[in-house]
């Protein structure tokens, strides 16, 4: 009688691999013009987002959009040394500081700067302190009343309560929803 086990392992192989690419939450299969660090983000953290749009109702493309832009999609220097993926700065009332040279605008023209920001021990702070920060301070509760749906209106009233300096902000973050299709991660 002939064997026929490689042939059967083969066969098994393939319909698992099959079976798992139908029922995988897997990035790459899903979106596959997304950038690799993207994709690669995504699937490390987009837990977190789902996580504080749960505990907060902000927009899950929303704080996608902020972490990826803000942190370069976790690769940037702020990222990799102080866990900040929000770009939140501070003061002297901060715990741990990270202090770094950069990019602000006064109006339209910008220019680099001294800046320090809140440093954390794991990424989830991060996360978690974003959170509070939008939803405890004014004028950033006023986002609260926007359904979690319209980022458009999330992103512009970011601009309006002055999160980020850069005059583009909120259609970098637009765009970044839409060419990335963060409004359908879950």
């Amino acid at each position: 009688m002939k064997q026929q086990r490689p042939f059967t392992y083969l066969v098994l192989a393939l319909i698992c691999l099959i079976c798992y690419s139908f029922n995988s939450n897997d990035p790459d299969l899903d979106f596959p013009n997304r950038p690799y660090k993207v994709k690669r983000y995504l699937w490390k953290y987009r837990y977190l987002s789902v996580e504080l749009n749960q505990a907060m109702n902000i927009p899950i493309p929303i704080i996608l959009a902020i972490a990826g832009l803000e942190s370069d999609w976790g690769t940037s220097e702020l990222a990799q040394n102080a866990n900040n993926h929000f770009g939140i700065k501070t003061k002297n009332n901060w715990e741990e500081s990270y202090c770094k040279t950069t990019k602000e605008y006064w109006g339209y023209f910008g220019g680099a700067t001294q800046q320090c920001f809140r440093k954390y021990k794991l990424i989830r702070e991060s996360y978690n302190d974003f959170g509070t920060f939008l939803t405890q301070k004014w004028p950033y509760r006023q986002l609260l009343q926007y359904e979690s749906w319209d980022y458009p209106s999330w992103a512009y009233g970011l601009q309006q309560c002055n999160y980020a300096t850069d005059p583009f902000y909120a259609q970098k973050l637009i765009r970044i929803i839409e060419e990335y299709r963060l409004d359908e991660v879950n």
